[in-house]
Order: C-alpha cells, then sequence, then structure tokens
C-alpha cells in the first residue's frame, strides 16, 4: 500500500500537486490536495489512453475536462503506466426519475453529436443474424440438455427444480429475440444502411455527472444501441418490479434521437436475449463434480433468482416498449382514416 502511496504523489507531483489524503473509490483515487480534490485515474493499456483522448475530439462539450500535467500533456506517466487527473464529483445518491430521464436525454445527445450512416452489405448483415442465432442455440441446447436431465431424476434439488421452473419462459424469450433478430435483418436489406455513433463503451448512471460523462475508456464507433443496450442490461440488475422510470427511459432518448424500424427490432432482440443463466447453469455442474454443501446450494440458487429478477425487469422494459409501438402504430392508422375517407368520397 505504501508503494501505491508513493506512485500516486509521484504522478501527483507531476500535475503540481501535494496530496494530504488519499481514498481508493473503484479503479479511480479521491485525493484530497493542497489545491482542493481530484480524481486520478489509471489506464490499464495504450488503447484506453487512445480512446478517451479520442473521446475528448468527438465528445467535447460532454466530456468531463482533463487536467493538463506541468509538461502539457493529458496523461502523466508512471513506470508502464499512465493516468489522467479530473475534478472530483460525487455522483448521484438515489436514483430519481429526473436523473433517469436525464440519463437517457444526454445519452441520445452524444450519440446525435457524432451519427453517421454507413453501408451494410446483405452478406455482413446475414453473417451477424447467423453469429447471434448459433449463439442463442448453444444457450438453449445447454438448457435443454439440463432439464432433460433434471426431469429424468428420482429427487431434484431446489437449484434444478428452479431450471425446470424458468425453463419455458426463457425458450420463449429466445424464440422472441430470434424472431426480432429477423426482422432486424429483412430491414437491414432493404435499407442497407445503418447509423454509427462514437459510443461511451460503460453509459450507466454513475458515470454521468451532468451535464458530462465520465469513464471513457471503452468508447468506440459502434451502433448508438450498444450503449442502450449496456445501460439497460446494467440497471436490470435488481428486484423487481423496476421503477417506471427505466420502462419509460427510451421515450426520452428518443426524443432526442428518434430510430428506424430496424433498429427498433435489433434493440429488442438483444434486450429480450436471457443472460446470465447458461454460466449459472455451467457453474453448477462444475460444482456439482466436487463434494457440495448446502450453503453452496443456496448460493448457487441465489445466483440464479438474480438472473431471473433481471430477465422479468428486462422482459417489462421490452414489452412496455412493444405496446407503445402497438399503440403509436394504432393511432397512425387512425389518423389517417378520414383523409382516406374523404379522398374516396
Amino acid at each position: 500500500m505504501a508503494a501505491q502511496a508513493d506512485r500516486y504523489e509521484a504522478v501527483l507531483a507531476q500535475y503540481g500537486l501535494r496530496p494530504e489524503r488519499m481514498e481508493q473509490r473503484g479503479k479511480a483515487v479521491k485525493v484530497y490536495t493542497n489545491r482542493g480534490v481530484f480524481a486520478l485515474k489509471p489506464l490499464e493499456s495504450e488503447q484506453e489512453a487512445a480512446a478517451v483522448w479520442q473521446s475528448l475530439q468527438h465528445g467535447g462539450p460532454h466530456c468531463l475536462p482533463l487536467y493538463l500535467t506541468r509538461r502539457r500533456s493529458l496523461f502523466a506517466t508512471e513506470g508502464r503506466r499512465l493516468y489522467y487527473l479530473q475534478a472530483w464529483h460525487d455522483g448521484e445518491s438515489k436514483v430519481e426519475k429526473d436523473a433517469v430521464d436525464a440519463f437517457f436525454r444526454e445519452l441520445a445527445r452524444l450519440h446525435r453529436a457524432t451519427v453517421r450512416t454507413i453501408e451494410v452489405s446483405e452478406e455482413e448483415a446475414a453473417a451477424y443474424r447467423k453469429q447471434k442465432k448459433d449463439e442463442w442455440q448453444r444457450a438453449r441446447m445447454v438448457w435443454e440438455e439440463r432439464i432433460e436431465r433434471y426431469e429424468a431424476a428420482w429427487y431434484m434439488s431446489p437449484f434444478q427444480l428452479q431450471c425446470c421452473t424458468y425453463f419455458h419462459e426463457v425458450m420463449r424469450a429466445y424464440s422472441f429475440a430470434e424472431e426480432r433478430l429477423d426482422v432486424w435483418e429483412e430491414t437491414l436489406k432493404e435499407t442497407k444502411q445503418w447509423r454509427i455513433a462514437w459510443v461511451h463503451g460503460k453509459a450507466r448512471l454513475s458515470h454521468h455527472l451532468p451535464p458530462y460523462w465520465i469513464s471513457w475508456e471503452r468508447a468506440h464507433w459502434n451502433s448508438p444501441l450498444f450503449d442502450v443496450i449496456a445501460a439497460l442490461r446494467f440497471h436490470v440488475q435488481t428486484m423487481p418490479p423496476l421503477g417506471r422510470e427505466w420502462l419509460e427511459g427510451m421515450g426520452e432518448y428518443e426524443k432526442e434521437l428518434p430510430l428506424s424500424d430496424g433498429e427498433r427490432a435489433f434493440l429488442y432482440s438483444h434486450l429480450a436475449e436471457p443472460r446470465g443463466f447458461v454460466r449459472c447453469l455451467e457453474r453448477y455442474e462444475a460444482a456439482s463434480r466436487n463434494e457440495r454443501n448446502e450453503r453452496n446450494e443456496r448460493e448457487y440458487v441465489t445466483a440464479l433468482q438474480r438472473c431471473y429478477w433481471a430477465f422479468k425487469n428486462m422482459e417489462a422494459v421490452v414489452m412496455h416498449l412493444v405496446q407503445r409501438d402497438a399503440a403509436q402504430q394504432e393511432e397512425a392508422m387512425d389518423n389517417e382514416q378520414p383523409a382516406d375517407e374523404s379522398s374516396n368520397g
């Protein structure tokens, strides 16, 4: 620990700062100095440094500014590691509706600033669809093999009973995801266009300090949906029911950056994908080959239950969006009806 503190002091000296106290906060270090409170963060690679640097170019006003070293560099170097320094900002302590609404609006504005359209061939779309469907088919086979074996047992453990209980719901989710992915591919065959933007790479509430975003180490060019999907996957990991602000978040997003039909199909497909279950099953099976006690059984049941909670929360998000789309289509048809009747008359 002392060696680490010495290393941080050497880094801070490059900014002309003298630390009075330091606190480890995840990967970042909260540094109290003679000139204020700062966040010092190490970078794992030159690739992360490049992502941060490019984010300052592409994201500009959306990025919390970095302090320059005395040599006018964005990054300080100590040994083989790079560091950057920012003002310390405490994140929101509560997840409130206004904070979630602002999160989605600002995420859309971030994407809108760099969004552009690229050409996509039918072969590329087909290859991606095949890759995802093959991945989901492998997961289905894991489920089916386990369930067949569990149901044949004379006595099912609590974990095995839970798996059998969830099986049909999970299979329906895979079917829905595949059907939406097919819709996406058909749409892309017609348009042969797809939108990309400079995405944050790890969009979540804790990285949004209005009006800024922090922690750009994973930023890259991708579909804007990459950030949306990652954010929802992270924030649905809680006990149901999910707050209504998360169900309505995409409405806020689309006020700033409306999605095409193809983008919506892609989004719903990837949100509906059941996640985490196969990992739980495989860990349980690996443990079953060793001596397992009651406490371990409870741990695996708890892990599976958490996957299911996230799954049901995400299901609520997807169903809200699907129902919203259906209501909008019905409203649009009703609005067209009088015009059609008058033209016929």
